[in-house]
């Protein structure tokens, strides 16, 4: 992202959030001076003298209305009249699958998300109206991190949609919304501006209540500089987190519970959510030692708590490892000298000793780029995110220079198109062809022209990518369709044609080709030519890859852009395979650029 927008636009303050499964954190910096980001430490429900850096992800519904009675700290979580909607961060995600009968719904779990974002949108708008003159006049940015799990870009779309519904943006003319970084790159410029070296080679990870974040990155600054960070690796991310700790102990207390509920006065989940080591509604002095119950208290030994730690911890273990491995594969020569540790859980001293045991001693001390591996947390781990998210934005202000002037792609994109029939290509056996009377050459359908590829770093200003568009005369004035697909399948697996598996319907850009500078000719024009006329269009797609959205362009070859406004994958969405265009619209005139 530059200083300014397309527009000229420059933010007089910007406002980082980062929502959590857990708990929810606010900064934010003014200009002009933009001194170190300061999190919000005010919250309802606190005394004026209790700071707190974070207000927990917490929502209570009034049963009669079912609107909101409580958010944050004033939730009473001690009251059974009512139930307290919490840990639903994870079921935002489409793809995201919870075993569990009673599990929330998508839909449901974009409402409690807009209500609570709501909420917080409130304390902020009151919190800064009391605090800064002309609060509503400001050019005020609200920058969002996103989890790196989130990786379809449709869904990046969709949440922008609900935390503008929520209220972001809408309090003055010039509040503005962003998607700004992933959960792991906001981590890393955070820790990135703590004693590295230059050249030094980072991992962080960032494991937080719901999902736990990796990155691998090389340090290209010096101490005083802009702050320059080289990812070696693509970010990766999977739900792993210290609330999943607090389920799995809820569910071993159900399961206890479940083995005398003859003895229970309800049902043992609802049982289990409420207890803490009391039986809530069992007389003293009962002893159920199937249920591990003693005088009417549970009893978890040291182990019982250790072994709902490893179960995260061991999966936690496999993404780092697997990010040591993929850098040794495609940076041989890089040792890793830091392991960052940020987040909630991150903070926990026993996942600090399990990564240093596996480092040291462990199997990971058997990798080649893991020798000389230094385990470190972050000075605020639970404000890692947040800060970093504040500081990547700031720095941009202050300098014009931005923290990733690359990014190592997660996902492969690439476009629809016609491509030339090759007899003696695989690809093309078994494919569709017809044949183009207007040339007199056959044509492979609906093939997938890859240009960004998973892996590939791709500069944040943007890749370009020739094609040609097969226009009848008299139609010049259509508006005409470029299709996107994404893949989250390794390079090397990717479909060629979108008749294969591997590879999804993203978006269509919309652009109308004339009168816009482009290069169109008029082909079979003279008396002689036997084969139908038709317009040759030719024209750049530019892709411009943020951290977690998209932005597709169309462009001339003088670098004029003829796509309709495009906000992050602000296009039609995810649409069905056999899905049809409108006869000389897109797919069946877009070919591959020579």
């Amino acid at each position: 992202m530059s200083a300014s927008s397309a527009d000229g636009w420059i933010p007089e303050i910007v406002v980082g959030i980062d929502f959590g499964m857990t708990c929810t954190g606010v900064a934010y910096s003014m200009g002009p001076d933009w001194p170190e980001p300061k999190p919000l430490q005010h919250w309802p429900g606190k005394m004026i003298s209790e700071l707190a850096n974070k207000v927990p992800t917490l929502l209570q519904y009034d049963e009669t209305t079912g609107i909101v009675r409580a958010w944050g700290f004033l939730c009473d979580e001690e009251g059974e009249d009512t139930d307290i909607i919490g840990y639903f961060k994870l079921h935002l995600d489409p793809s995201y699958s919870d075993p569990r009968p009673d599990a929330p719904k998508l839909e449901q779990a974009r409402k409690w998300f807009t209500d609570y974002l709501r909420c917080i949108h409130d304390h902020i708008e009151d919190t800064f109206s009391n605090s800064f003159p002309r609060w509503r006049s400001l050019r005020t940015e609200f920058v969002f991190s996103v989890p790196t799990t989130w990786k379809n870009p449709s869904m990046i779309a969709e949440t922008e949609k609900l935390i503008k519904t929520a209220g972001f943006g809408s309090d003055g003319p010039d509040h503005r919304v962003n998607i700004g970084l992933t959960e792991a790159e906001a981590a890393a410029v955070y820790a990135s501006k703590h004693q590295f070296e230059k050249d030094d080679v980072i991992l962080v990870c960032d494991a937080g209540g719901g999902t736990t974040d990796v990155n691998i990155l090389k340090l290209e600054s010096s101490r005083g500089e802009a702050t320059r960070l080289k990812q070696l690796s693509w970010v990766e991310g999977c739900s792993i987190g210290s609330a999943l700790i607090d389920m799995s102990f809820q569910h071993k207390v159900s399961d206890r519970l479940e083995r005398i509920k003859s003895h229970l006065r309800g049902h043992p989940h609802s049982i289990a959510d409420r207890m803490v080591h009391e039986v809530p509604g069992m007389d003293p002095g009962y002893s159920f030692p199937q249920a591990s119950i003693e005088d009417s208290k549970m009893v978890f030994t040291r182990e019982d708590i250790k072994e709902l730690f490893d179960i995260q911890i061991k999966r936690m273990l496999a993404v780092v490892d697997e990010q040591y491995d993929r850098t040794h594969k495609n940076h041989p020569g890089a040792q890793i000298a830091y392991l960052v540790l940020s987040g909630g859980l991150g903070s926990s001293p026993y996942v600090r000793q399990c990564l240093k045991e596996h480092y040291d001693t462990g199997p990971g001390s058997l990798r080649p780029n893991a020798q000389d591996t230094k385990i470190v947390t972050v000075a605020e781990p639970q404000l890692a995110v947040v800060l970093g998210l504040v500081m990547d934005r700031v720095q941009t202000l202050k300098s014009g220079n931005v923290v990733f002037k690359e990014r190592c792609c997660r996902l492969s994109y690439g476009v629809l198109c016609m491509e030339e029939y090759d007899p003696n290509n695989p690809a093309h056996i078994g494919q569709k062809v017809t044949a183009d009377p207007r040339d007199g050459k056959n044509y492979v359908e609906e093939q997938i022209d890859w240009f960004v590829k998973q892996g590939q770093n791709v500069s944040t200003d943007g890749v370009l990518k020739p094609y040609t568009m097969k226009i009848e005369p008299g139609k010049e004035n259509g508006v005409w369709q470029t299709h996107v697909v994404m893949s989250q399948a390794p390079r090397e697996q990717l479909p060629s044609s979108l008749s294969q598996d591997g590879a999804n319907r993203l978006c269509d850009i919309e652009s109308v080709l004339k009168d816009r500078g482009v290069d169109m000719k008029l082909k079979n024009r003279h008396w002689y030519n036997r084969k139908k006329s038709y317009l040759r269009a030719k024209f750049d797609v530019k892709v411009i890859l943020g951290a977690a959205d998209l932005k597709f362009q169309l462009q001339t070859k003088d670098n004029t852009v003829i796509s309709k406004d495009h906000d992050p994958i602000h296009v039609r969405w995810e649409l069905s395979k056999d899905s049809s265009t409108d006869a000389g619209h897109g797919l069946a005139h877009m070919y591959k650029g020579k």
